[in-house]
């Protein structure tokens, strides 16, 4: 579709203003009803319409699920992979295999390329401050969240998870203003996160969010949004490109964490290995 729309020639100035806008943000067209389009780039409802079948397309609609497709398609040793669809019948488990390969690969590239590493920096710097940090992460988004709080607990810091939608409100109110958050979610669409963040941003805790490119309403409720850039369409049926890409953001974060005290970290990482092996080879010591 970004092919059809490169020349430019038999595209009216108001028509040209919609192409800039879907080639500079393609990830929010595909999520946008034509109200929103319509609304966002300041164009009439019945000029996207006239826009749209221009280009081959019935409407507004057409247009969007052309282009989640698109984006959502890639090429790996000349084999074209759908990021929503990576298997087909009859696939070997070599197939497999490197399709799983391409598609991990694609989803920590495309988030290294497009990740405000000042944004993530941020983030670090308010988690080595000493915040007491709550982690709010439902379904697909728990394990990273746990993985990462952990690993911070490892090191000192005052992390917990939140993983229960029907308490994360209640666990927002019960908030203190010395506090912070962060909210962990690729679609962004979970009501009860949009409610928490609602409540910690009227309250002024800081927020912080870690999304994909289509979290919409809880980016308005957010201090500092870090989004990745790895684009998987709805419905996610596979998340398989969506998860790498939530793992690799809070490895780099905890890696951030890590080097900004790094001598103060390697030695209580090396003495809490210490104790370990002393216990286990005396467990009467316990």
């Amino acid at each position: 579709m970004i092919d059809r729309i490169k020349d430019r020639a038999s595209l009216t100035p108001t028509e040209n203003e919609i192409v800039k806008y879907i080639r500079v943000r393609p990830e929010k067209v595909v999520d946008m009803s034509l109200e929103e389009l319509s609304d966002t780039i300041y164009v009439s409802k019945s000029t996207i319409i006239r826009f749209c079948k221009k280009l081959g397309f019935h409407g507004h609609k057409e247009l969007c699920l052309e282009l989640a497709k698109e984006m959502s398609s890639f090429v790996s040793d000349d084999v074209e992979l759908d990021a929503a669809k990576p298997f087909s019948k009859g696939d070997s488990p070599m197939d497999t295999a490197r399709k799983l390969a391409a598609l991990n690969q694609k989803a920590m590239s495309d988030t290294s390329a497009g990740i405000s590493f000042d944004d993530l920096q941020s983030l670090a710097k308010m988690i080595c401050s000493g915040k007491v940090f709550t982690v709010f992460a439902v379904e697909e988004s728990y394990l990273p969240a746990r993985d990462l709080a952990n690993r911070l607990q490892n090191l000192g810091y005052h992390i917990s998870v939140n993983s229960v939608p029907s308490s994360s409100v209640s666990k927002a109110l019960s908030m203190s203003t010395n506090s912070a958050a962060l909210f962990i979610t690729y679609s962004g669409k979970e009501p009860s996160l949009t409610q928490s963040a609602r409540i910690l941003s009227e309250k002024n805790v800081p927020v912080f969010l870690i999304s994909g490119p289509s979290a919409g309403t809880l980016k308005k409720f957010a201090d500092t949004a870090i989004e990745i850039g790895f684009y998987e369409p709805q419905p996610r049926s596979f998340m398989i490109g969506s998860r790498t890409a939530v793992f690799f953001v809070l490895d780099l974060l905890y890696g951030m964490v890590f080097n900004m005290d790094a001598d103060r970290h390697q030695a209580l990482l090396k003495a809490d290995s210490e104790y370990r092996r002393r216990t286990q080879e005396s467990p009467e010591t316990l």
